[in-house]
């Protein structure tokens, strides 16, 4: 068997069993839907925070050197 159909049908069989690379639906396990509501406002308030002014610092003395 080559590599492509080894891949199809272990992507199928993922599928059949629930564990695709793909969206999850949440909604059909509430622990799921908490973890993974607590992992985004997480990351949004990561995303939101300030660049340190070191690291600001570092940056432009990295620029300055090309």
């Amino acid at each position: 068997m080559n590599k492509s159909k080894e891949n199809a049908d272990e992507a199928e069989n993922l599928n059949r069993e629930g564990h695709s690379g793909g969206e999850v639906d949440f909604a059909k396990d509430p622990l799921k839907d908490k973890i993974g509501s607590s992992l985004k406002r997480l990351y949004d308030d990561v995303v939101n925070e300030p660049v340190p002014d070191e690291f600001l610092s570092l940056l432009a003395q990295a620029d300055s050197r090309k």
